[in-house]
This record gives structure tokens, C-alpha cells and sequence, in this order.
């Protein structure tokens, strides 16, 4: 696939086949995403790939308290989609039955530039996403953990001493094809 056509047909993907994925392949996938752009060269990210049945549990668990918590964020921003809203939480409780699951960390609370770790930590997460897209792997990019206050607790499970939880990304082969969301207009402009 060629870039253009990557980056223009990835979806989320909220719900994946049983199928396992092999260490060769997630680190094939793992590989771009470690040769993202870094502010200042620094390297900024930790990845964790989460995918024995008690790590799995463990972060479903996790995952939980989490819908618990962004459930209302959900049903104000979906007030007029009460589908959406119940499909979202079957989602990030069941994880979509994704094999794997990629936690991203930025690897220390005290760059003096955090915003510049943060975006490289993004940018290589964004990496992930195309890298899967490209073997025919889907995934989904996760944000409520941090947004809601789970950061510590998911770093405190599976990264002790590796920094600030950044995102979670499920992977797994696809079992659905998801349409692009209408774009909406005014999202950019010529200087």
C-alpha cells in the first residue's frame, strides 16, 4: 500500500476477529513507530504491548472504572446518539476483542519541554496506527484513560518508572470496515 492510500483508508477499528497476532508481526508494526520524529531527538515514548489473558483482564478491569468514569462525557456529546453512546462503552469494555493492546508512555514527568515530548510520543503513536493500517492490522487510538485520571493507574500496573501514560491503542485484524466520519469544513487555510 502506498502511503497516500494508508493514511487516507485507516479507521478506527472497534471490533477485530479472534485471530492472534505473532510477535514478528507486532514488532514489524512496533518498528516505525519507534523511528517517529522526536522533539530534540530525544525518543520520548515507552510501549507497552499488552496481550497474555491476565494483562488482558487486568487492563479490561482497568477499562471499567474507566467507562464508569467518561460514561457522562459520552452522553453529553452523544445526546442525540444514545447508539453511539452504548456502543462506545461495549467497546471499551470488551477492548472490541482486540488480541493486543499497545499502551503508550512518555517516558519522564520532568522534560523541561513536555509539550514537545508529548507530540513526539503522538506523533509515534500516529506511526503505530499507519505501520498496522499498512500489514492489513486495524487498530484504535484511545485517549478517556488519560482524559479521565487513569494515567497512574495504568502506568502503576504496566510500566512502573516508565512516565506519564500517553494513550492505549487496541490492534487486531479487522472485523468490520468502518466509513470515514464526514470532515468538516474550515480546517485549514493558505498564508
Amino acid at each position: 500500500m502506498n502511503a497516500r492510500d494508508c493514511l487516507l483508508t485507516r479507521r478506527s477499528v472497534r471490533k477485530y476477529k479472534p485471530e492472534s497476532l505473532s510477535d514478528e508481526l507486532l514488532m514489524e508494526i512496533l518498528e516505525p513507530a519507534l523511528a517517529a520524529p522526536s522533539a530534540i531527538n530525544l525518543q520520548h515514548w515507552h510501549f507497552v504491548v499488552v496481550r497474555s489473558p491476565e494483562a488482558m483482564a487486568d487492563l479490561k478491569a482497568i477499562m471499567r472504572e474507566v467507562v464508569e468514569a467518561f460514561s457522562p462525557v459520552l452522553k453529553e456529546r452523544f445526546a442525540k446518539h444514545p447508539e453511539t453512546v452504548a456502543q462506545t462503552q461495549n467497546f471499551m469494555l470488551s477492548l472490541g476483542g482486540a488480541p493486543a493492546c499497545v499502551l503508550a508512555f512518555c517516558l519522564k514527568d520532568d522534560f523541561p519541554d513536555r509539550d514537545g515530548a508529548l507530540q513526539s510520543v503522538s506523533a509515534a503513536v500516529e506511526n503505530l496506527l499507519l505501520s498496522a493500517w499498512d500489514k492489513g492490522v486495524g487498530s484504535c487510538w484511545m485517549s478517556a484513560p488519560q482524559r479521565m485520571g487513569f494515567g497512574p493507574k495504568l502506568r502503576d500496573r504496566f510500566a512502573p518508572g516508565k512516565g506519564e501514560f500517553v494513550a492505549a491503542v487496541t490492534l487486531g485484524w479487522p472485523d468490520q470496515e468502518p466509513k470515514m466520519p464526514p470532515r468538516r469544513d474550515g480546517r485549514w487555510t493558505f498564508a
